[in-house]
């Protein structure tokens, strides 16, 4: 599939995302905790679900597959989905189960969630809910790896959507998207390493690339996961940039000025940008621009999903803004 994620003419063909969603109920004011009496911001949440939004939003034609009850929160999130433009005719709705909930706290020393997600109705997602056709003409599929540690449903749909993306010559995006919590072994560890070797896409931040490789230099780190088998690696370096490699070169996207509100998203928002511009054939220097530009634009607000996510007018006017200009190098010659 290397042509596929080369510089040319648009490509056809969906962006999906796989994965579970979420309702993320977050303080309104700065330092409250989660046992504080307040007004909180009630947002639909979950990785994948942020990435299909953030991917229609930057003008994509997305797509989510996924599971919801007929709970209040379901009914949420399927709206908002449809609000945000991701089509959601592969969103299979249970008799029963409920959304899970994520609480957030902002404190001096950065977030904190506590998740109430315990036999949610989005990790019962298994490999027998997943439309064949519909994946099979897709132009690529993505998921976060935490879903890998979630349930053993959850891994089954994993496994079956890159078995049948990889029949078909989809490519396959991965963020590896490592929670200490649900990734603490060596079994985890080869369920990500084994879908690290079957992507075309991967977009960790440096410190996840770090740990995937056993590797410590920015360059080193490209080109172990390289030979793991991606064709394009996005290492993201929060408020130093990101650093993209395709085709023996690199491209290095500056930090962006934008004071942090909220980080919630912005992976997933950069990991969706990578997608649309691999879709529309950019060339690597622009592609880190996009990526990094939109990134930076949904740290901006509280909330992920339509709250903090930008459209791609915003991105593309911070791009002309002159404030990240790109330079690029060979592999071979980045330490």
């Amino acid at each position: 599939m290397d042509n596929m994620c080369s510089t040319q003419q648009y490509k056809s063909g969906m962006i999906l995302a796989l994965g579970e969603l979420l309702i993320d109920l977050i303080p309104e004011r700065d330092g409250m905790r989660i046992e504080d009496e307040g007004p909180v911001i009630k947002t639909v949440s979950g990785s994948a679900g942020i990435f299909a939004c953030a991917a229609a939003l930057l003008g994509a034609d997305s797509g989510f597959i996924g599971k919801v009850g007929t709970d209040s929160l379901s009914r949420m999130a399927t709206h908002t989905l449809r609000e945000q433009g991701v089509d959601i005719s592969h969103l299979v709705q249970a008799e029963n189960g409920q959304l899970g909930l994520a609480f957030l706290e902002y404190l001096s020393k950065g977030r904190n969630y506590q998740y109430y997600r315990k036999n949610s109705v989005g990790s019962t997602l298994c490999a027998d809910d997943l439309d064949e056709t519909y994946i099979a003409s897709a132009f690529a599929i993505h998921f976060p790896g935490m879903l890998l540690e979630l349930t053993p449903q959850m891994r089954g749909a994993c496994r079956r959507a890159v078995e049948i993306a990889r029949a078909h010559g989809v490519l396959v995006s991965f963020d590896p998207n490592i929670r200490p919590e649900l990734s603490g072994n060596e079994e985890a560890r080869e369920r990500m390493l084994w879908a690290v070797r079957c992507a075309d896409i991967v977009a960790p931040t440096l410190e996840e690339g770090r740990i995937v490789t056993g590797e410590k230099e920015i360059g080193a780190v490209l080109r172990a996961l390289h030979a793991m088998g991606p064709r394009v690696v996005a290492l993201t370096r929060d408020k130093d940039g990101a650093v993209l490699s395709r085709d023996g070169e690199v491209a290095f996207a500056p930090g962006i000025d934008q004071p942090p509100v909220d980080p919630t998203g912005a992976g997933d928002t950069f990991a969706a940008a990578l997608c649309v511009g691999i879709q529309e054939g950019m060339e690597l220097a622009r592609l880190a621009c996009f990526c990094n530009c939109a990134g930076t634009l949904a740290i901006r607000r509280k909330g992920a999903v339509g709250m903090a996510l930008p459209d791609r007018a915003e991105v593309e006017e911070l791009m002309a803004s002159g404030v990240c200009p790109v330079s690029t190098a060979s592999l071979n010659e980045v330490m």
